[in-house]
Parts: structure tokens; sequence; C-alpha cells
């Protein structure tokens, strides 16, 4: 077969595969954040070995205790970040007299005493975020949310229950032992870079979500849990979800205080730890975990961000580094995760 044909097939075939993804999505997603919730899951049971009493119980039973303690976690943080959200919403119309006080203060700086089109500013600011429009959009990316995490949490209990017998079924299933082993190294090398990558993740998204809160506290902004939560979730989003999670909390500082020097203060101490965790942190703890490129991770980022939307966004480089470490096992293929990996080296 020449080149061109194997690209226009690879091209062709990575074509129907997206649509498929697109397609079956309220199928396929939740099974892929099943299984992803199983990597974590199974590496927060092994570090708990190291804890007193909880090391003492099977592997499979730690296992549950794990996924019980995630699956209520979840359910918490959803039923907060609802409650939240419909109580930020249903206080914006409140904020009318600091819409005005806003359009006045930047009037004056523009040096412009009369601005007719605008005139309505606040007005039109408001209409915008009017809780008709904004809570519907919240509580239908929330719902959405929550309706994989439980299916995904189903599959996760499955999963772990036969994940014990899974090497022998592997061995049966390809009768040649030779492949079987390699099949269960490929799985190795997926739940070592997978698992250890959003372990070390979460940990860091934890830790910049309480230090997010304290300077929230400080500043006075209101909500400080809410934005803080927001604000560890985000990150999950490669480059720009910190970007994203701090626009919230500092226009709410704006709104609620109606200063540009308080926006400004609480723009740049937002950002002191993101810059610290981008920089510093994560490639501390991170290392070269999912050795994909920055390029790479973009890319990915776009592509499963059209697929499936936010979800999409917070799984892309587990689904890629997945994509990349199976592709480096096809001979015909490696050449592409050797373009993946951010070190050419696999």
């Amino acid at each position: 077969m020449s080149r061109l044909a194997m690209v226009t097939y690879s091209v062709a075939l990575m074509l129907m595969l997206g649509w498929l993804l697109q397609a079956g999505q309220s199928i396929v997603l939740p099974v892929l954040v099943g299984i992803i919730a199983v990597y974590i899951l199974t590496t927060a049971a092994e570090a708990l070995v190291r804890v007193p009493v909880l090391g003492l119980l099977p592997r499979r039973w730690r296992r549950l205790l794990v996924l019980l303690a995630f699956t209520f976690a979840v359910l918490v943080l959803a039923g907060f970040i609802t409650s939240n959200a419909a109580a930020i919403s249903g206080a914006i119309p409140g904020y009318a007299e600091n819409f005005d006080k806003l359009q006045d203060k930047l009037i004056n700086m523009l040096g412009v005493h009369e601005l007719p089109s605008w005139a309505n500013l606040g007005e039109r600011l408001l209409d915008l975020i009017d809780a008709t429009t904004l809570m519907p959009a919240a509580l239908a990316t929330i719902s959405n949310g929550g309706t994989v995490i439980v299916g995904a949490a189903l599959y996760a209990v499955f999963i772990l229950a036969e994940l014990d017998n899974l090497p022998n079924k592997t061995r049966h299933a390809m009768g040649d032992p030779e492949r079987a082993e390699h099949a269960l190294e490929m799985a190795r090398k997926i739940n070592e870079k997978i698992g250890g990558y959003l372990a070390a993740k979460t940990l860091v998204n934890v830790i910049l979500a309480f230090v997010s809160y304290g300077i929230l506290l400080l500043l006075g902004i209101e909500q400080a849990a809410f934005w803080a939560i927001l604000i560890g979730l985000l990150n999950y989003i490669p480059y720009i979800g910190s970007i994203i999670a701090v626009v919230f909390p500092v226009t709410m500082s704006l709104v609620q205080f109606t200063s540009f020097g308080h926006t400004a203060l609480a723009l740049v101490t937002l950002m002191v730890p993101q810059i610290a965790v981008g920089y510093y942190i994560e490639p501390k703890f991170l290392g070269r975990s999912v050795n994909l490129s920055p390029f790479t991770v973009l890319l990915s980022l776009a592509i499963w961000t059209a697929l499936w939307g936010m979800m999409g966004a917070i799984l892309a480089v587990p689904l890629t580094a997945m994509v990349m470490i199976i592709l480096a096992e096809i001979p015909n293929a490696r050449f592409i995760a050797v373009m993946m990996s951010e070190s050419g080296d696999l």
C-alpha cells in the first residue's frame, strides 16, 4: 500500500471515529470517564496501603471505599455548585446600581461627556447575564456533567469488580501468551502514566483551590468558596483553563466593589498562584508524566472540546495520552506517537 493511500485511509478513519464519538457521546463519554476514574481510584487505593487500619483492608475493599468517597464528594460538589450558581444568578439584578457606577467611571476615564448609544449600558449588561438566560445554561452544563458522572460511577463499579480477573481473561481471550503479556504491559503503561498524572493533577488543583479561597476571602469577594472550587476544576483544562477560571472572580470583584484598583489587585493576586502552579509546581509534581508536546496538547484540547464540550476539554490530556501509548505499540503508527510526544523518546 502506498504512503498516500495509507494517509488517505487514516484521515477517513479519523473522520469516521470523530463522527462516531460525537454521535455516540451519551454512551461513549460515561464509559471513558469510568475507565479514567478507575485509573484514579486504583492509584488512590494503592496509596491507602500506607494509611493505618485502612491499609489492612483487601485491595478490592480499598477500591470500593475510594469509589464511594469519590462518588459522594462529586455529588456534594455538584449540589454546592448548583446552589451557588443559583444564588449568584439571583444576585445579579441587585448589582444594577453598581453597573451604573461603573459606566460613569468608564465615561469619566475616557473623558467623554455624552454617549447616547451607551446610555443604557448597565441595562444591556444586565440583560446579557439575566438569570433567565444565565441559569438555564449553567444548570444544563451541571446537569449534563452530573449525568455523565453518575453513569461513569456505575461503569467504574463493574470495572473495579472485574479488574483482578482481567489479566487471566486477557490471556484466555488472546490465546497467544506473548500477545497477551504485550497487551497487559500496554495497559500497565497506560495505568502508570494516566493514573499518576491525574492523581498529581488532582492534588495540585486541590492546593490551588485552597490558596485561591484564602485570597478571595482576604479580598472580600462574595461566594469565595464557589469561585475557588471553579478555579480548581477549570485548572484541569491545560493552558487556558486557569485563565478562564480567574476571569470569573475578577469580574465579580469589579461588579461588587466598582473599583478598578480592587479588580487589578484581585487579578494580580489570583494569577500569582496560577503562574506558580503552571511554571513550578506542575512541572515538579507532574514532570513529563504524559510526554505530550505543547502543540499536541493544544490540538487535542481543540478537538476534544469540539466533540464533547467542557467534559472533552477536561479529559483532553488523559485521552490523548492513551491514544499516544496505543499508537506507540502499532509499528505502522509509531511515527505518529513520536510526533505527538514532547521529546520524541517513547
